[in-house]
Formats: structure tokens, sequence, C-alpha cells
């Protein structure tokens, strides 16, 4: 016999997927309207999603049947020479022939995954994801909105505005909170998220890309100070966050805060000498 207890729970749980599933369709159905709006020809591609891959063969293939499909979105996948089946998930997945992936022959860092990814794309609007599945599909349209309003040139997506059902690790809050306060004091940005790989970027911020010197988890910061610099507006917009069910991730804590640091402080002698020459 089922206790009432029980049925509240399935209840809620029911009702939690219904205002997911509903939240999915609207902003699938908004993203939908803004391309079939805006494309010119069928050729067009308006937004390009990007997904770096290293050893994800339990996430990508759910992550990719997720995305949104339209003729004016295309998909590239660069695997990061994945030493475990995540190849061979990819191409199991049928988008019509829209997804284009790129292998490296050697593992070359997050940064270049992405950079790889940039290079290749077509899109007026770049979005970045992670392919762990932590990352929600139906928040693209989120990240999509202030830049086709005009508000941004670049929009980030950021757990603090929205939400995380996992228990986040005190020293990746705190890390954070103090690369918030380096960035603020000495570059005049606010960005509470700073680590967040869920970003969209206008194509007219792609000269950013041309001078990147940290090709690791690195690249996160270094992309904001870049667009700091060129004086690009940044906008934090809400995601929500799921917890990762498969693996771990691959961030080395000592490294990254070293070559966070050794970012900042490059990045703050080169606004220096912009002030003291004008540039």
């Amino acid at each position: 016999m089922t206790t009432p207890s029980l049925n509240v729970k399935s209840s809620t749980l029911l009702e939690g997927r219904s205002k997911k599933n509903s939240r999915k369709l609207n902003n699938f159905k908004l993203l939908y309207e803004y391309l079939n709006k805006n494309k010119r020809t069928n050729s067009d591609k308006l937004i390009s999603i990007i997904l770096p891959v290293y050893n994800e063969e339990n996430t990508i293939k759910t992550v990719l049947e997720n995305l949104p499909k339209n003729e004016s979105i295309e998909v590239i996948v660069v695997d990061d020479h994945s030493t475990d089946m995540s190849l061979n998930e990819i191409k199991k997945v049928r988008r019509d022939g829209d997804i284009h992936i790129i292998e490296h022959k050697i593992n070359q860092g997050y940064g270049k995954a992405l950079l790889t990814g940039i290079r290749h794309s077509q899109g007026e609007i770049i979005i970045t994801m992670d392919s762990d599945g932590q990352h929600r599909a139906e928040d693209i349209f989120n990240l999509v909105k202030p830049i086709i309003q005009g508000d941004a040139d670049i929009a980030i997506g950021s757990r603090y505005k929205g939400t995380f059902n996992y228990k986040l690790p005190v020293a990746t809050r705190l890390g954070e909170a103090l690369m918030e306060v380096i960035i603020i004091l000495l570059f005049g940005q606010k960005i509470k998220n700073n680590q967040s790989g869920f970003r969209a970027l206008h194509k007219r911020t792609r000269n950013i890309f041309e001078n990147i010197r940290f090709k690791g988890y690195a690249f996160t910061t270094e992309l904001i100070l870049q667009a700091v610099l060129r004086r690009y507006k940044i906008e934090e917009v809400p995601i929500n966050l799921a917890s990762r069910e498969f693996g771990s991730s691959y961030i080395i804590l000592r490294k990254l805060i070293l070559m966070l640091f050794l970012c900042i402080i490059l990045y703050f002698f080169k606004k220096i000498k912009r002030i003291l020459f004008k540039k």
C-alpha cells in the first residue's frame, strides 16, 4: 500500500519535472522565433554551440540530444583527445548532419579546445557550454537574450543568479569570491561566477581570441579581462546548474590558482600600459 508521504513526494517530483519541461519548451520556442525572424538564407548560421569534450562518455550523447534543433544552429564538438569512448558516443547522435566534430590528436586543454571551436564557428552568436551534463540547454535563450537586445556583447551564465542543486565546495566558492573582489578592484568589473563555462558571445568579440595566452582553465578569466580591456559590455544572467552525475572535474586546483594570478598580473600591467600610453 502506498503511503501518503510517498504520494506527496511523487506528486512534487512530477510537478517539478512538468515545470522544467514547460520552461524548456517555452525557452526553445522563444529561441526559434528569434532564429526564424532573423535568418537570411537557409545556410546562414545565427548560433554556434561549442562543446569541448574530454572523457565524457557518460554524458555527451545526452547533452547533444537535448540541444535545440534548428537549421540556423550549428553544433561544434571539439574532442580534446579523449581516452574513453566519448568520440563513439558523439558519432551515435543523429541531428540531421549539423554536428561538426573536430578531433585534437593530442590533449591541448580546455581553453585550446574552445579556441579551436571558435575558429571554426560561423554563427552571429557563439555559445560555449560544458559537456558534463551540468548545463541545461533551455538556459541558452537566457544567454542569447541580452545580446539580441543589445544590452551585452558577452553574457555569462551565473549559478549565483540562478540555482544549483548540489553542495558547492567551500574552496570553489571562496576562490570565486576572491577572484570577484580582485577583478572589481583592479578592473572595475563585477562577475560573481567568474569561472563559468556557460557563456554567449557576439561575433564582434572574436578579436579577444587572437592573442589568448592561457590555454587551460584560466582561459575563462583571461576572456573576461580581455573583454574588459576592450570595453565590451558583460552581463551575468541566471542559469540552473545540475549536479555532475558521472566522473569528476579535471581541474588541478593549485595549478589553476597559479595560472589565475599570473593572468591577473599580466592583464593589470596591460591596463596600466594602456593608461600610460593612452591606447
